[in-house]
């Protein structure tokens, strides 16, 4: 697939996420109800995260989904299971120099065959953040690779923080939980 063909190929996804959003107001109020940052801040986020997809995309599409990019309040975490390290290097790069990123967050690591366990895992561990009464998990990502948690997203409070790793943690098969989730400043 040739660069033009790669970019045609983003710009079609991003105009169907977009008209999935189009089409239903209501998730999208729900999601900016429920989200922890302003209404303005979601939207420079959302133009930051997509940026950097797209241009991770244009680099090798395939590549490219193996990392996720994930960011709050300017802040952008790359999170993914991926062995070639000259693109892990230009995810990096690409993330530091897209405008508004203040900071950026790494948690790549190499790729494992355990995909079926990790699956089942991230399905518990959401699961169980759902079933938590005293916790807001609605803006809670996770990622599992290799049975390590990997937690992203805002929070309402610091001990909603502790409490979503303890939940994680508790969860069978979990064999370690990083957590980047951020209480609003």
């Amino acid at each position: 697939m040739n660069h033009a063909s790669k970019t045609i190929a983003c710009l079609g996804l991003l105009v169907l996420a977009l008209a999935c959003v189009a089409w239903t107001p209501w998730g999208a109020i729900y999601d900016s109800a429920r989200d922890e940052r302003s209404v303005g801040d979601q939207a420079t986020d959302k133009k930051i995260s997509l940026t950097i997809k797209g241009a991770l995309a244009d680099r090798d599409a395939k590549m490219a989904l193996k990392i996720h990019v994930y960011c709050f309040l300017r802040h952008v975490y790359l999170v993914g299971a991926i062995d070639d390290r000259d693109f892990q290097d230009f995810a990096v790069d690409t993330a530091k120099k897209t405008d508004g990123v203040t900071q950026v967050y790494t948690h790549l690591v190499g790729e494992t065959d355990t995909l079926t366990d990790d699956l089942t895992i991230a399905a518990k561990v959401r699961a169980a953040l759902i079933a938590e009464e005293n916790l807001s998990s609605t803006q809670v990502e996770t990622e599992v690779m290799n049975g390590e948690v990997v937690m992203v997203g805002m929070v309402r409070s610091e001990d909603d923080a502790q409490l979503a790793v303890r939940i994680a943690q508790g969860v069978d098969g979990v064999r370690k939980v990083t957590s980047y989730l951020i209480p609003p400043k």
